[in-house]
């Protein structure tokens, strides 16, 4: 049956149902939840509770640097091509997991870790097989872990998506806003289709 754009019906109550602002979908606990108010002591003592329910564990790194920004993007990013900011966020992103890791029950295994961004492949080979080693250093995978890491496809080689799989990541994602080229320069996402089969033909192998 052929598809005519005047056959299709809105539900105007459903609309406005939604038609306001929300948290983002990407972040939890959501950005609201976060207060002055709560102090080291109580987020330290959350932590803590959180292993009497010996739940397993779910990570997520973000990776906030990209070399361009994408008009449509409303994540926490950073637009720059200097590399050099990389490596002190790096060792932020150590001390951090140094105080959480010393908070967390050791026995409760990581079940899924999710790289986002920003643009995770921004970090160069060694920098990215460094992060996944000194997570491994401070938290236990269970062996069916989900691994995955999102990906910009405009800077991505054959070579890294090998290197990620050899690293352990199982998953990877990224977006396709359209593959009209007049919408891609609009939102300042170029990426021609054959590009974006080239990499997935790269994921599949």
């Amino acid at each position: 049956m052929a598809f005519h754009p005047q056959d299709v019906r809105f539900d105007l109550d459903l609309i406005m149902k939604y038609a306001k602002p929300a948290p983002r979908y990407t972040s939890y606990p959501t950005a609201q939840e976060f207060s002055p108010a709560v102090t080291e002591k109580q987020w330290r003592e959350k932590v803590i509770q959180s292993n009497s329910r010996k739940t397993p564990l779910s990570l997520y790194f973000h990776i906030p640097f990209c070399e361009s920004a994408c008009h449509f993007c409303g994540c926490n990013v950073i637009i720059t091509r200097r590399k050099e900011v990389v490596e002190p966020y790096l060792e932020h992103l150590f001390r951090e997991m140094d105080i959480m890791g010393s908070l967390v029950d050791k026995s409760r295994k990581v079940v899924q870790l999710h790289w986002g961004g920003g643009t995770p492949n921004y970090l160069e080979d060694d920098q990215t097989v460094r992060l996944m080693e000194e997570i491994k250093k401070r938290f236990d995978f269970d062996k069916d872990a989900e691994i995955s890491i999102e990906i910009d496809p405009r800077h991505v080689s054959r070579d890294r998506i090998f290197l990620l799989r050899d690293i352990g990541f199982n998953r990877v994602s990224f977006g396709i806003q359209d593959f009209n080229p007049k919408v891609q320069e609009a939102v300042n996402r170029i990426q021609p289709e054959k590009m974006i089969f080239n990499v997935m033909s790269w994921i599949r192998d």
